[in-house]
């Protein structure tokens, strides 16, 4: 639009002001998210989102969690939480063969976990 007289002149200016209070608000907005996003929690939350959500490392992360949950299970089963050195040593050892074990053959813990879980809760109740 061309100014040719003080009212284009006047609307010009009208048009300017409220295209400067508009990106005012847009780059305060996208400040806003820009802070929230360099905050260390929300670092933290999105790396592991993105980390959780692949599928090869959600298998790894899953399969790392049940070997130290079931070696930790059978450390505390077998040798409880106190003891004579030995019998920590032992534990830990006991721990760690059993997270390794598990590790390694965890999808076939899971079918057979599965399988016998059918098999129990799918029998129906005998009567007497």
């Amino acid at each position: 639009m061309e100014i040719i007289n003080s009212s284009s002149l006047q609307e010009a200016i009208i048009r300017l002001e409220q295209k400067r209070r508009a990106q005012e608000q847009d780059l305060s907005a996208h400040f806003k998210h820009t802070y929230q996003s360099l905050q260390p929690m929300n670092i933290l939350k999105n790396t592991f989102n993105g980390v959780a959500s692949s599928p090869g490392v959600r298998g790894n992360l899953l399969k790392a969690g049940l070997g130290l949950g079931a070696g930790l299970l059978t450390k505390k089963l077998f040798f409880g939480g106190s003891g004579s050195v030995i019998k920590k040593l032992l534990g830990t050892a006991v721990e760690v063969g059993v997270t390794k074990a598990v590790t390694h053959k965890t999808g076939s813990i899971i079918a057979n976990g599965l399988n016998l879980l059918k098999n129990v809760v799918g029998q129906p109740a005998r009567k007497k």
